[in-house]
């Protein structure tokens, strides 16, 4: 397989819309040369914004390219987050949508000791809305402190890595092509459990949602789709 980290850094004043396209030419430039050089690999997107930029290198690939071979390392980096909040003594449930402010925490999925834990139509409480917060905010807070993030993103690679080159099938919260999901029309890559092999994607999880859930996971949609669409056509 093949990881991808090369992304161009936001400059001050700079647009989200101008460094898109900065990265857009940067993945222009990258994929057709691993897709030459390694034509049967797995290819997983690291770069920022993850979700735009795996969107944006399946488009570059082209429809040869089986769907599922590219994917983003997507919402795994919260999943990895979360374990070292609070989570430990609880089944971890999913980050799904974007990776980053419009991730979605399904709460409605998360058991301890076999139980929910939330009773069916209780909504989350502050404490769990705060709790994803830091996990949002966790990469702000280390950038702000040393300038960039490696340590997670690395680890989240390594996982990735091993999943695939193992043919293991996890089930692992990675940024994927949701068209056609809860009544999505556009191309957007958005994260979602998934398993994941030799082959990159083999089978997305539809996980069920409540409906606060489901409508945060559109809200999340629409964010990326109103960036992505201002390059899509020109790729």
């Amino acid at each position: 397989m093949v990881i991808i980290t090369a992304g161009a850094a936001q400059k001050p004043g700079e647009s989200r819309l101008d460094l898109l396209e900065r990265n857009v030419a940067i993945m222009q430039y990258i994929i057709p040369k691993v897709l030459t050089f390694s034509p049967h690999a797995s290819l997983c997107i690291v770069a920022n914004p993850c979700d735009l930029m795996t969107a944006v290198a399946a488009k570059v690939a082209g429809p040869s390219i089986p769907a599922g071979r590219i994917f983003g390392s997507g919402t795994l980096f919260g999943f990895f987050s979360s374990a070292v909040i609070d989570f430990q003594k609880v089944k971890l449930g999913y980050f799904i949508g974007e990776h980053g402010d419009t991730s979605v925490p399904v709460w409605s999925s998360v058991t301890v000791g076999g139980v929910p834990l939330l009773a069916h139509g209780q909504e989350p409480s502050k404490m769990h809305n705060d709790m994803h917060k830091e996990v949002v905010d966790s990469a702000y807070d280390v950038i702000n402190k040393k300038g960039y993030t490696n340590w997670a993103v690395g680890l989240s690679g390594g996982y990735i890595a091993k999943t695939v080159v193992n043919d293991t099938r996890r089930i692992l919260p990675i940024s994927t092509c949701v068209r056609g999901m809860k009544g999505i029309k556009e191309d957007v890559f958005l994260s979602m459990p998934a398993a994941i092999g030799s082959t990159g994607v083999q089978r997305v999880i539809d996980l069920p949602l409540t409906e606060k859930e489901t409508t945060k996971f559109l809200h999340s949609a629409d964010t990326i789709w109103n960036l992505q669409k201002g390059v899509w056509e020109n790729i």
